[in-house]
């Protein structure tokens, strides 16, 4: 026998049992440790968890002496997102508006009792979504979900009776463009404009202008509780023609040309009560002064206006006549005078200012009577020549017969030499 078999049986037949009070700590631990254990075959904190759900629905239920849903509670607030009255509420579900109270619905509200959420700030581009929280007596049936409470069958207050209109004072024109706005709504808390270039203002009557050409679109968006409406108008801007005057001045008379001009009626203003159309005319003054002429130029959408001032001279009325000519025997047909050409010497003809005159008439005769020449146009000169051959030497007789613009008038008679080269 071994001195480990000695010491087992030593001890056969040997008990020991704990100090009282030992096993009640260790059925104690065993409890508590199973209580917070999850599970359906024992009694554990799950049940006691279910058993305080149950109680705080029950109280969220209780009518209690809060308000019941009434047309003059503030139950609910359904927001709108566009001009016709189609409204959005918070949560995933969204109605459209029904004139009918009563409509069930299933609005998500966060979990404060007596607290009422305002509606957030809106933009043009975003629809209203934040409603007003149900107070928690408002009567509605209630099912239990944390964090959050789904109620339902709550009543939707009907839209108010309100409108969005307005007036332009001009729908085209050319740019710059200036309009009024007047604003024709009603029964409204606050208005909004959108001019269409990128502005915006809550002006109630606002004036704009439109300094280039285009189509803009203006909106006014109007808002009464959380409902809006939005009304439009068109307007469109056109470029101006660049429009010039071009003025020759000759003497009394003038060469008026209208310049860049596409198409359009064209009128002319003289400044003297003359009025024209056409892009291109010749108008003669009876007076010397400052004049003002205006162009307008006028299609189907602007009308645009240019003014350029002149000043015409007092013109000198007389005219004089040469002595001789020296003819050249090469030949030189009548035509039109030029003070500033070798042919003056070889032309018989007035000098002066000859664009002044109304009436002209001149006569050229031999001594003998007999007539070589005859004009009623001051541009048109004698060169000393008669049925293209050149007449002899000597001393001719001119009768001329004139009038001025201005009504002077007067019988000049006179005698020429003429010479050859």
């Amino acid at each position: 026998m071994t001195p480990e078999d000695l010491y087992k049986n030593s001890f056969d037949g040997y008990r020991q049992d704990p100090p009282p009070g030992v096993w009640d700590g260790v059925n104690r631990r065993l409890a508590t440790k199973s209580f917070f254990t999850p599970g359906l075959g024992h009694f554990n904190i799950l049940y006691v968890a279910a058993a305080a759900a149950i109680v705080v629905a029950a109280f969220w239920m209780s009518p209690g002496d809060q308000q019941s849903p009434s047309t003059n509670g503030e139950n609910i607030i359904i927001a709108d997102s566009s001009s016709d009255g189609t409204r959005q509420t918070a949560g995933d579900k969204v109605p459209s508006y029904d004139e009918n109270v009563g409509k069930e619905l299933s609005v998500t509200i966060p979990k404060h009792n007596n607290v009422q959420h305002q509606p957030s700030q809106q933009t043009e581009n975003a629809d209203i979504t934040t409603t007003a929280a149900i107070k928690a007596d408002s009567g509605v049936s209630v099912t239990s979900s944390e964090p959050e409470i789904q109620r339902t069958s709550l009543i939707e207050s009907p839209m108010p009776d309100f409108t969005s209109a307005f007036h332009a004072s001009l729908h085209q024109g050319c740019a710059p463009l200036t309009i009024q706005l007047q604003n024709l709504s009603q029964n409204t808390e606050y208005c909004q404009w959108y001019l269409g270039n990128g502005e915006t203002t809550y002006e109630q009557n606002p004036t704009i202008t439109y300094n280039k050409p285009g189509t803009y679109i203006i909106a006014l968006r109007t808002v009464s509780g959380t409902y809006a409406k939005t009304s439009y108008d068109t307007i469109k801007v056109s470029a101006r023609q660049q429009a010039e005057i071009a003025v020759a001045i000759q003497g009394m008379t003038i060469i008026a040309e209208a310049r860049n001009v596409n198409g359009g009626n064209i009128v002319w203003d003289f400044g003297d009560k003359t009025q024209m159309m056409g892009k291109k005319h010749s108008h003669t003054y009876k007076q010397p002064g400052v004049y003002d002429i205006v162009l307008t130029i006028s299609d189907d959408i602007c009308t645009d206006t240019v003014t350029r001032r002149i000043t015409i001279k007092e013109p000198e009325f007389s005219i004089t006549f040469p002595n001789a000519i020296i003819a050249s025997r090469s030949g030189f047909s009548s035509g039109d005078y030029k003070s500033a050409s070798p042919e003056n010497k070889a032309l018989f003809g007035p000098k002066g200012n000859i664009d002044n005159l109304a009436k002209y008439n001149l006569t050229i005769y031999t001594r003998a009577g007999k007539q070589v020449f005859q004009t009623n146009n001051p541009h048109e000169t004698w060169n000393g020549y008669y049925l293209n051959e050149l007449l002899p030497r000597g001393v001719y007789v001119y009768k001329c017969q004139y009038e001025f613009v201005n009504g002077e008038s007067a019988t000049v008679n006179g005698n020429i030499t003429l010479l050859w080269e």
